[in-house]
């Protein structure tokens, strides 16, 4: 018996030995200098004979948790880390496209950490001796890292470099500076947020008076300061579509409370600044649409920053929620047993509203009236999509109203405990599904995946054994995959793919179930590798 288990370990640690053979050469040169003999492995995939037909960057995350996880292009695998790799796609924060990722990891048998960034195709562009996080806004690259951001030692805070792509450039950065701001495409301000240790100490939490002695400092890409605002906070201004171009929200402490006094828009281009009243707070309400709001009494007025111009759209009696050129809501009504307020752009119609969303994929706004109509505005053009009555749950003390793509919408209705009672589904011609009369409910459902047969949707319920196991589902309610241990959805990928874990393989999977990436749960890139999730 001892020579058969003997017979069987050496044939596996054989098997173990030549899979290790077949993978081991590293997919690209080596993020940092390694020692000879550390080249990075790759952990074994299964491909299927149908792979992603776009041409973008998409990121896997890791099945065994923080750290790893793999770059893929299309269907061709560009890196594979190991779990003391951490590896982001880096998003171009005005258009959303990620063309570059940054792999940060270990040099084996140190704690140092070093890092490089990847174009699209897998190339080297730029490599630092440290830990770095990085965005992407007007060809400028922005690293930081946040060990030496708020270190405060000796009144020096550092942290933050920003380099120009096209040619490798570094741009100026201030000494004070914790975090930078690019939101022109031309990449020609930056924004900063800093602060100035006073004299006498060493950290900042020493400091009483910290929000007032933050301030904004807007630069040209030789450093030349253009604007200086005090006690004041930069933030980007973005929808659902991305960053505002040419505009971000500045907010001004009122004292050491960290209380804002009030905000405003400013366009770094054209130096406009549309500041509200005292206490007044901004927010982004749609493409090009910002609010500013007086949170004493909730008057608002809409502009349109399209262009170099603000554009006053409009003054309202409360804040505005969403705005499609085919209506606005608002969060406020004369109805007391409703929250919101919906304006109908071309009829002129107030009509009081129980729920409201926006989708974040299409931008469509759903609305379910207070006389259980619910009506769904596309976001672009602002046509009614949909407009039709549902069918309530007499019994349900809670109500909640999803925007999806192509005019439909989800509604889930709840016990005054939030059970679940049924689930609702909708598009133009009315009600296409409910659960109302099923035994077994779903305990939520949410948006999953865009197909040319409308949204799909997953399902989840609470499993006897704790699992979180879920079901696919089409807008009728037809289950059309069963029982996936992961299905989620992250932002860039294409339609008709979402992440999902069946059995012992993870990756990325279509609603037929045909894998388009996948790779084994056990696949490991090194020794350290354990079980762990895909959340």
């Amino acid at each position: 018996m001892k020579t058969a288990l003997l017979r069987l370990r050496c044939r596996a640690a054989c098997l173990v030995l030549a899979g290790g053979l077949l993978t081991s050469c590293s997919l690209l040169p080596a993020a940092s200098p390694r020692p000879e003999g550390t080249a990075a492995s790759q952990a074994p995939q299964y491909y299927s004979e149908s792979w992603l037909t776009d041409d973008a960057l998409h990121f896997i995350y890791s099945y065994a948790g923080n750290g790893g996880g793999t770059i893929l292009r299309g269907g061709k695998v560009l890196y594979q880390g190991s779990r003391s790799d951490s590896v982001q796609l880096v998003r171009n924060t005005l258009t959303g496209e990620a063309d570059y990722y940054l792999v940060s990891h270990s040099t084996p048998g140190t704690e140092e950490r070093t890092s490089t960034l990847y174009d699209a195709d897998g190339r080297a562009v730029m490599a630092f001796p440290h830990a770095v996080n990085a965005t992407l806004s007007g060809g400028l690259l922005i690293l930081r890292d946040d060990a030496d951001v708020w270190a405060f030692e000796s009144g020096a805070t550092g942290g933050i470099r920003v380099y120009d792509l096209a040619t490798g450039a570094e741009l100026p950065v201030p000494e004070t500076a914790l975090d930078c701001l690019v939101v022109d495409e031309g990449g020609q301000r930056l924004i900063f947020n800093c602060y100035d240790l006073p004299e006498g100490l060493t950290y900042a939490y020493d400091d009483p008076d910290q929000p007032l002695h933050q301030y904004v400092l807007v630069t040209d890409r030789e450093g030349n300061v253009l604007l200086r605002e005090d006690g004041c906070t930069a933030q980007s201004l973005a929808s659902y579509r991305g960053s505002f171009a040419d505009w971000l929200t500045l907010s001004w402490f009122r004292g050491a409370d960290w209380g804002i006094a009030r905000e405003g828009l400013y366009n770094i281009l054209t130096g406009q600044l549309l500041t509200g009243e005292d206490d007044s707070s901004a927010s982004a309400c749609g493409v090009g649409i910002a609010c500013l709001q007086s949170r004493q009494d909730s008057h608002s007025i809409l502009y349109d920053l399209n262009s170099d111009e603000a554009v006053e759209l409009g003054r309202f009696d409360w804040c505005v929620m969403d705005h499609t050129p085919g209506c606005v809501t608002l969060l406020g009504s004369d109805d007391p047993d409703n929250p919101y307020t919906l304006i109908d752009l071309a009829s002129g119609e107030k009509i009081a509203v129980q729920r409201c969303d926006r989708d974040y994929h299409s931008g469509n706004v759903a609305v379910l009236t207070a006389d259980n109509v619910l009506k769904v505005y596309d976001g672009t053009t602002g046509a009614l999509l949909t407009d039709v009555e549902v069918a309530p749950i007499e019994e349900a003390r809670h109500v909640s109203v999803t925007a999806l793509p192509g005019g439909y919408a989800l509604l889930q209705y709840d016990d005054e405990d939030y059970n679940t009672l049924a689930i609702q589904t909708y598009g133009g011609e009315g009600l296409l599904w409910s659960s109302a009369d099923e035994t077994e409910q779903y305990t939520y459902v949410s948006y999953l995946t865009n197909t040319a047969n409308g949204p799909l949707l997953t399902a989840h319920r609470d499993n006897s054994d704790s699992s979180n196991l879920s079901d696919v589902l089409d807008m009728e309610g037809n289950v059309l995959l069963r029982r996936l241990g992961s299905c989620y959805s992250t932002d860039g990928l294409p339609d008709d793919c979402f992440i999902a874990r069946q059995g012992f393989d993870y990756g990325l999977m279509d609603s037929t179930g045909q894998w388009l990436y996948r790779e084994s749960i056990f696949s490991s890139p090194g020794d350290d590798f354990g079980g762990g999730y895909l959340y």
